[in-house]
């Protein structure tokens, strides 16, 4: 997120933390919704694809959550190579993490952000998850991607972790 929040508004601070994420989003004039969980979802546009988030506020953990959906499942067959791909990518992602969910084998990406007792989010670190699930994200889809295509987790890990120089 490239907005600069230099200045914390004062207001922010007794607002619930999902509220907070909403200033964040409009301030990007990105389109958001609350669903009837309560939690805030929106989409953004990756270097791969779009993809769908949402923070969900967890009072009982004092915990803002976000998660990033790849809009990838792991068939049965490949979760064991999807699990053994997961673990050489997480080695790599300093902040949130990836995983596979076991209802229906969806990747997707989580980080959450501790709020013990009253504290609140401040813009500037609501943007920084974002910031964070998005680079992840676009780092690592590649890796997935090849993995539902055939390819051995070592394979797929190595596709994806080339640098390039330049833009074509």
């Amino acid at each position: 997120m490239d907005t600069p929040f230099a200045e914390e508004d004062e207001t922010l601070v007794a607002l619930d933390p999902l509220d907070v994420v909403e200033h964040v989003l409009a301030a990007e004039n990105l389109a958001f919704d609350r669903t009837d969980d309560g939690d805030l979802a929106f989409t953004l546009a990756g270097d791969w694809k779009d993809h769908e988030l949402w923070f969900a506020w967890r009072p009982e953990a004092d915990c803002l959550q976000l998660c990033l959906s790849l809009d990838l499942k792991t068939p049965k067959a490949l979760r064991a190579a999807g699990f053994e791909l997961l673990s050489l990518v997480n080695q790599r992602v300093w902040l949130g993490h990836f995983e596979i969910w076991a209802e229906d084998g969806e990747i997707i990406f989580r980080h959450a952000l501790s709020l013990p007792g009253s504290e609140r989010p401040t813009l500037a670190s609501a943007a920084s998850m974002i910031d964070a699930a998005m680079e992840a994200a676009d780092r690592f889809y590649p890796a997935f991607d090849f993995l539902m295509q055939g390819r051995t987790p070592d394979d797929a890990m190595a596709a994806c972790m080339f640098e390039t120089v330049g833009q074509a």
